[in-house]
C-alpha cells in the first residue's frame, strides 16, 4: 500500500460483479467506503450483495461504448477525479491483477495437481487471472496450454487472432468478454480463445 488511501476514504472499482462484491466485503472491513460502477445489465443479485455490504452503486447503460463519457470506465474515472480522498482501483488496466495471480493462484493450482496439468481453461475478463495463471504455468512447464474464454460479442477472441480491433456488439454474459482492449490482458500467456 503506498498510502494513497487514508482512513475514511472511498475506493472506487469497475466491476460486473465478482469483484465489486469483494471490494465492498474489505472496505466494510476496514472502515472504507467503496463506490462500485457496473453496467445496467449485471444482475440484481450481484447489485444487493454489494449494498448489503454498504457499496454505493453507480449504474451505466450497457450500450455506452468505452469511451463514451457515460460508459462503466469513464464514468469511474470521472468519479475519481472528482471524489476527494479515493482511489481508482481499474482492475481492467492495473498490472498487479496479473501479478497477483502470478503470484498466488498459478501457484496454487501448481501445487495442488503436483504439476500434472496439461491446461487451463479460464474467463477472460479482465485477463488477470487468464494472464497471471497462464505465465506461471507456462514458466513452470512451457507444454500447458493455456484457453481463454471470451464471450460472442467480445473484441479479445478476434483480437487475439487476427489483431484486428473489432466493433463490439452486445453480450450477455457477465463476468467475461471486454469492448475495448484491457492492459491487464496478456496474449502471449495465451494458446487459445474460445467465444462461448
Amino acid at each position: 500500500m503506498d498510502g494513497s488511501l487514508k482512513p475514511g476514504g472511498i475506493v472506487i472499482e469497475v466491476t460486473s460483479g465478482n469483484t465489486g462484491i469483494a471490494v465492498s466485503w474489505i472496505c466494510a472491513a476496514k472502515g472504507y467506503r467503496a463506490r462500485i460502477v457496473m453496467s445496467d445489465k449485471n444482475s440484481r443479485e450481484k447489485q444487493d450483495m454489494m449494498k448489503l455490504f454498504g457499496a454505493e452503486l453507480t449504474l451505466t447503460p450497457h450500450t455506452a461504448k468505452p469511451d463514451d463519457p457515460e460508459s462503466n470506465y469513464k464514468t469511474a474515472e470521472r468519479l475519481a477525479r472528482q471524489i476527494p480522498n479515493s482511489i481508482y482501483l481499474d482492475q481492467y488496466d492495473n498490472p498487479a491483477n496479473i501479478d497477483c495471480h502470478y503470484s498466488t493462484t498459478g501457484p496454487e493450482i501448481w501445487e495442488q495437481t503436483d504439476g500434472a496439468i496439461d491446461c487451463l481453461i479460464a474467463g477472460a475478463g479482465t485477463g488477470g487471472t487468464v494472464s497471471g495463471v497462464g505465465r506461471y504455468l507456462k514458466q513452470k512447464n512451457p507444454a500447458i496450454k493455456i484457453v481463454a474464454v471470451d464471450s460472442e460479442g467480445s473484441i479479445l477472441k478476434t483480437y487475439f487472432e487476427t489483431g484486428r480491433l473489432i466493433e463490439p456488439f452486445h453480450y450477455e454474459v457477465e463476468g467475461i468478454g471486454s469492448d475495448k482492449l484491457i492492459g491487464a490482458m496478456d496474449f502471449d500467456a495465451v494458446d487459445r480463445f474460445i467465444a462461448i
